[in-house]
């Protein structure tokens, strides 16, 4: 917090990142996540150890609260708006005496416990640390802990490489150092979580099985048709599907000190039944009103019901198993289908990999497996399966579409694993209810492409350029394995939202196929903006921020060919207004206009 970060305006994006990163942590509530703040260089001082110059804002916390949080942020937001005019101390350099306070202050704190100890420090000097390279290495063995350093300043690579902080970056293992600017980018991007390699489904994948003659508990039916082809796999998800976030239904209460205080509803399920009372001198109003006498009954004694026709009807124990649709696991193939004969937009389900079973399989089930997936990658097929997950659940239709992944083993050596992803495909009921948009090549039931039908209207004709343009026909495939990699490479060793270090990862987020759930991020950062301002800022009205360029790109139309839209313009007289300016006449409009009063309103309605 010295003089040039407050100037800057560098403290204030330290806080933005600060605050973020810890009401990101409060959703999450783990106990074993601790987190600490100290202030160098600073005028006040306040610590363990009774150095100068160094102030422990935040003592040691964990789980991290909501709560907790804003009063951290308001109590570092206070200090900044007090010391922000104070005059430069000659001499004030505190930032190895902070390090070595913290790092005792962790020795104290866990002693000999095991787990991930690190140190983010922000700073726009590089060039702070007054240390030679033996005292270098005397540091790093004191710390064992390793650095994550913000550069909050306007250094260049080629200073970085000079500087002593660097070094000591580089003398500590697992340590890195970042720009302030390139994190204030990654808490306003959508953050793809990582998929946990947990065994979803493991089973039979068949080829040429009799349907009804797997449908039976025996597990070696299958095995004993001459005609089916029976290969043991497993499944693992793909992709992860993104929750809203957690709603706690409360209610207000007042205490005897006035307090307004929230405290949580707890659902309580009774059940009664009401008998009709028979009174005798009721008069017409009151048999309008229900006459019932409600009787509390136990949970026991209510037996559920089937609804036929009109009526309800309860149905004996010997039937109600027969209402149940009894299944089992497995991976039934009923035919193959052509790559581009598959609407895209049917793929919208979640996706899981299935693998050849290296648990319960043998070298004959990984050889059967790889030559289905080489037989269906050169010959451009998918498989069209029926997919039961586990005992009972629901019978989904899936697609299978063969992939091919490379990764690096423990040796560096490449290795290529094959797989089929598997997708849920709508029923004819999902398509009634679901408006698919026609995003390939319009064909008929028997694949031949539609043509185009014109009635030779110019507007038409353009407006179909217009669309066209915007389209995913042509896109660029995919490379095979771009976007699957090992669970051991992108799994991070932190919970604090940094850069990634793979480029071509970074690159992928660009992609127009890759779309995140939109409203989630959305629906976060307002909340987050809405305790920024209103229970730290202490502002009396909620201004709802923008939408982020991060995600506004991702639902702003795809431009995939050029189109001179000047024409299409001309043609249906429309123009472009902006809204700033749009906004600021209505104004004006409405000030001027006057509301009568009700006496004129009255006067001329007459």
């Amino acid at each position: 917090v010295s003089p040039s970060m407050m100037e800057s305006d560098n403290v204030s994006k330290s806080m933005a990142y600060l605050e973020y990163t810890l009401l990101n942590k409060s959703k999450k509530s783990r106990k074993t996540d601790w987190i600490s703040c100290y202030l160098a260089n600073c005028p006040v001082s306040k610590n363990s150890q009774g150095i100068p110059n160094v102030f422990q804002i935040q003592s040691f916390l964990a789980p991290v609260t909501t709560t907790a949080t804003i009063g951290f942020i308001k109590q570092f937001k206070q200090y900044c708006d007090l010391h922000s005019h104070d005059s430069p101390v000659e001499g004030l350099q505190s930032m190895i005496q902070c390090l070595l306070v913290a790092s005792l202050d962790i020795k104290q704190q866990f002693q000999a416990r095991k787990i991930l100890k690190q140190i983010v420090v922000f700073t726009d000097n590089l060039d702070e640390l007054d240390i030679t390279d033996e005292e270098i290495d005397v540091l790093t063995e004191e710390l064992n802990t390793r650095i994550i350093l913000v550069d909050c300043g306007k250094n260049n690579q080629g200073k970085r490489k000079k500087s002593n902080w660097l070094k000591l970056v580089e003398a500590i293992p697992n340590s890195r150092i970042y720009n302030i600017n390139e994190l204030l980018v990654e808490i306003t991007s959508p953050a793809t979580s990582v998929v946990k390699p947990i065994r979803v489904f493991s089973g039979e994948l068949r080829l040429g099985a009799d349907i009804l003659s797997t449908q039976t508990s025996n597990p070696s039916g299958s095995m004993q048709d001459e005609n089916c082809l029976c290969i043991k796999v497993e499944a693992f998800p793909a992709t992860k599907s993104v929750s809203g976030l957690n709603r706690k239904t409360v209610v207000e209460i007042g205490d005897s000190q006035k307090r307004e205080r929230y405290v949580g509803v707890k659902s309580i399920i009774e059940y009664e039944i009401r008998s009709e009372e028979n009174k005798k001198n009721v008069n017409e109003g009151d048999k309008l009103e229900s006459s019932y006498i409600p009787v509390t009954i136990s949970k026991d004694s209510v037996t559920k019901a089937y609804r036929y026709g009109a009526d309800y009807v309860v149905l004996p124990s010997v039937l109600v198993d027969q209402t149940v649709y009894e299944s089992f696991p497995g991976l039934d193939v009923r035919g193959f289908l052509d790559r581009e004969a598959l609407p895209r937009y049917f793929l919208t389900s979640e996706s899981s990999f299935i693998t050849a079973d290296t648990r319960l399989g043998c070298l004959s089930d990984s050889m059967a497996f790889s030559a289905l997936v080489d037989v269906m990658l050169e010959n451009r097929k998918i498989a069209i399966a029926r997919y039961v997950s586990k005992k009972d659940s629901e019978v989904n239709m899936c697609a299978l579409c063969p992939v091919l992944i490379e990764h690096s083993n423990i040796d560096s050596e490449k290795k290529v694993v094959k797989s089929l992803t598997l997708c849920r495909l709508p029923f004819a009921e999902d398509e009634r209810v679901t408006d698919f948009p026609k995003l390939l090549n319009r064909t008929t039931t028997s694949g031949a492409p539609l043509k185009k039908e014109t009635d030779g209207h110019q507007i038409d004709e353009l407006m179909e350029q217009y669309v066209d343009s915007m389209d995913t026909d042509e896109l660029s495939e995919i490379p095979l394995g771009n976007y699957y990699q090992p669970i051991g490479e992108v799994t991070t060793d932190t919970t604090l939202p940094l850069p990634s270090s793979n480029k071509e990862q970074e690159a992928n987020k660009r992609d127009p196929l890759r779309i995140p759930t939109v409203f989630i991020y959305r629906q976060q950062q307002v909340l987050l903006e809405w305790i920024h301002q209103l229970m730290i800022n202490n502002s009396k009205e909620f201004e709802i921020p923008e939408l982020p360029d991060s995600l506004k790109n991702k639902i702003s139309p795809y431009m995939h060919k050029r189109f001179d839209s000047a024409k299409l313009v001309e043609l249906l007289q429309i123009k472009k207004v902006d809204k700033l300016k749009l906004a600021s006449e209505l104004k004006t409009e409405l000030e001027r206009e006057k509301i009568p009063d009700l006496e004129t309103l009255l006067k001329r309605g007459e």
